[in-house]
């Protein structure tokens, strides 16, 4: 079925308006540093790709994708600058940050919601994800996802954050394994994009349900399952058992991905040989490290021009200038981790409220490093 997409419009949040950066300013100042460090400006580099390794091809339903290289949805993390910067590097499939249904209904014309929710046309297909635990307002919300042109609707079922679990919603779903269920078929009967879910491997060591949730939701119609090898009750902490990921896979006839513990370039073939996944989803792992995707170890000079890329169309991409800074200094932090002096340079960070001296500390930061040295991988992994 051939299917017309009307775009949700970014073109609001790059007026310049009083507050923003212009891109012409932002490149300006940032190109001027980047020369100066003898680097190429983002403007050059921005659409080309560095994924250099071959990694096996996907199809979500219809769909089909040449590398099986996810990002997961990852709540003010995954906004359009950042899958433009994963994709260059060789990310496969992106989707956005997780949405709220009711929150994507309820307040659609809010510039926040504009801004979290955004679609470019020229990363398409890309997938949206949605939260929620009511098959209505779940179905009725994917009306209005497909009408913006999503690829593809996730369904979350694996957020273990409190407020998210409190309603009901994220890894919440898994003690209620028919509601999941259910609302995938309500989804399924509204929409004509595939429909997909992100699971967990249950909601505690002991109720460890995946394999039982993976048949539900294959029965309901989803495409596609992901599956974070542990516990709601686990979090983050501990390590992620990749037997799981292979358990589901050789239980499911549709594509399982796995995710968890995908920190290094080695850590995905080893995910693949170890479970016969379909994909593999890098999260914590890929922050301040799109290189993960393109499988190579970065050096302070990739580093460097990587942030103030990123950063420069960070700036353009949202309206308020100070509320753009504030939120790309979490990522100044990831990008950071492993490098000489960082530890003392994150605390002047969140100490400095002064936007243009927090650059200015920044480039003065990556001026007295060594361009060719590498940062310490295992400092890397441990902040992660």
């Amino acid at each position: 079925m051939t299917h017309t997409y009307h775009y949700s419009s970014c073109s609001y949040i790059k007026k310049t308006v009083p507050g923003t950066f212009s891109r012409k300013r932002c490149h300006t100042k940032i190109g001027r540093f980047l020369r100066g460090l003898g680097l190429e400006s983002w403007g050059r580099l921005r659409y080309k790709s560095l994924a250099v390794k071959d990694v096996k091809s996907i199809k979500i339903g219809s769909l089909h994708y040449d590398r099986a290289l996810f990002m997961g949805p990852m709540e003010g993390i995954t906004d359009v600058p950042f899958r433009r910067l994963i994709r260059k590097h060789g990310c496969g499939i992106t989707c956005t940050q997780m949405i709220h249904a009711e929150g994507l209904l309820r307040g659609f014309e809010s510039r926040r919601m504009q801004e979290t929710s955004c679609m470019e046309k020229q990363e398409h297909p890309v997938g949206f994800q949605l939260a929620g635990c009511n098959p209505e307002i779940m179905a009725k919300a994917s009306i209005q996802v497909e009408k913006m042109g999503a690829a593809f609707i996730d369904i979350n079922m694996g957020c273990p954050a409190k407020s998210v679990v409190a309603n009901g919603s994220g890894s919440a779903l898994m003690q209620k394994p028919d509601l999941a269920a259910e609302i995938i078929k309500a989804i399924k009967k509204v929409v004509d994009i595939p429909v997909t879910a992100k699971i967990r491997a249950g909601w505690s060591e002991s109720t460890k349900n995946f394999l039982d949730m993976g048949s539900k939701l294959q029965d309901a119609g989803a495409a596609l399952v992901s599956v974070h090898a542990r516990t709601r009750a686990q979090k983050f902490s501990g390590h992620a058992n990749w037997n799981l990921i292979a358990d589901l896979k050789k239980h499911l006839d549709i594509p399982v991905i796995g995710n968890g513990d995908v920190f290094f370039p080695e850590d995905i073939a080893d995910m693949f040989e170890q479970t016969q996944a379909d994909g593999v989803m890098m999260a914590r792992g890929a922050l301040g490290n799109p290189w993960l995707f393109s499988q190579k170890h970065p050096k302070v000079a990739e580093i460097t021009q990587t942030l103030f890329e990123h950063l420069e169309d960070h700036l353009s991409f949202y309206q308020s200038r100070d509320r753009a800074m504030l939120t790309f200094r979490k990522h100044i932090v990831w990008y950071t981790h492993g490098l000489a002096g960082a530890a003392k340079f994150r605390k002047e960070l969140f100490r400095e409220r002064d936007n243009d001296l927090l650059l200015s500390k920044l480039k003065d930061f990556f001026s007295e490093l060594d361009p060719q040295s590498s940062p310490d991988q295992h400092e890397k992994k441990r902040q992660a």
